[in-house]
């Protein structure tokens, strides 16, 4: 049996290394398997999106610190891909290539579904580590 965790992590900071790399904020406050549960899976979920999208389905909307409205009314599954972390925009700076194409039909669609799921999910854990590291691990 895994021992209760005791967190002098602020939920803040969990939070936020959640976001970075998904699942860390539980390693952070000492849930190991569900840290590597957690951010496995995220990971699998967004890399399988870019394996069957291509690398091209995560886009930057064009404006998004100068118009950020304008931004994501132009391309609202943006919102659940910049959740997964900053994969997102190291995915979306290599797909600004002239080498890779934009997929096209369902396999675009299913691609940037996966990819914002995964994003979605990750919001799930931020929320949930973040409140464990407040609470001292909750409920297990």
């Amino acid at each position: 049996m895994a021992s209760q965790s005791s967190s002098s992590v602020p939920p803040a900071i969990v939070a936020f290394a959640t976001w970075v790399v998904p699942g860390s904020g539980y390693w952070l406050i000492g849930q190991r398997g569900r840290a590597l549960t957690v951010g496995i899976t995220i990971m699998i979920l967004f890399i399988l999106g870019l394996l069957i999208g291509g690398v091209r389905v995560v886009d930057v909307p064009p404006g998004v610190l100068s118009s950020p409205v304008n931004a994501v009314s132009q391309k609202p599954w943006f919102v659940g891909q910049i959740l997964a972390g900053p994969i997102t925009l190291i995915s979306s700076s290599i797909g600004k290539g002239t080498e890779y194409y934009v997929s096209h039909a369902r396999l675009n669609e299913i691609g940037t579904l996966y990819t914002a799921v995964a994003g979605m999910l990750n919001l799930l854990a931020i929320i949930d580590a973040a409140y464990r590291a407040g609470h001292n691990g909750a409920a297990r």
